[in-house]
């Protein structure tokens, strides 16, 4: 019970985050979906790699982190959305823009988080 508390909890709280993106792009929420997600990569394989070794956390909290507060914050359907109504708009140059930054960009910065997150783990094998 406590793991789907800290998940409706923090998805609560990405939810928030990605409005507030959302309404600081103003007309231009494709680039606040591009930001979202690319921050939510990131962010995801760092906390899931670096966590464990700076904190005691529960794999509960550590699941209401990832797949609430990440999850809720990025948004795989808005990206599809968008893409599809850039392509339907005639708007193919930024449409594949918009999809290769996301992806390509995506998997980037997850790999940065991951190497940063895994940094923590062989700190801990020299102490």
């Amino acid at each position: 019970m406590r793991r789907v508390l800290y998940i409706f909890l923090l998805a609560f709280i990405g939810g928030i985050l990605r409005g507030y993106f959302t309404i600081l792009a103003g007309d231009d929420h494709f680039i606040a979906t591009i930001i979202i997600n690319l921050i939510g990569a990131f962010v995801l394989a760092f906390i899931t790699g670096a966590l464990p070794y700076l904190i005691e956390i529960s794999n509960d909290l550590m699941t209401g982190l990832s797949v609430g507060l990440v999850g809720g914050f990025t948004t795989f359907s808005t990206f599809s959305f968008d893409s599809v109504n850039l392509f339907l708009n005639h708007k193919i140059g930024i449409g594949l823009l918009y999809v290769l930054v996301s992806l390509i960009g995506g998997l980037i910065l997850a790999q940065i988080g991951n190497k940063l997150g895994q940094s923590f783990e062989n700190k801990e094998d020299q102490l």
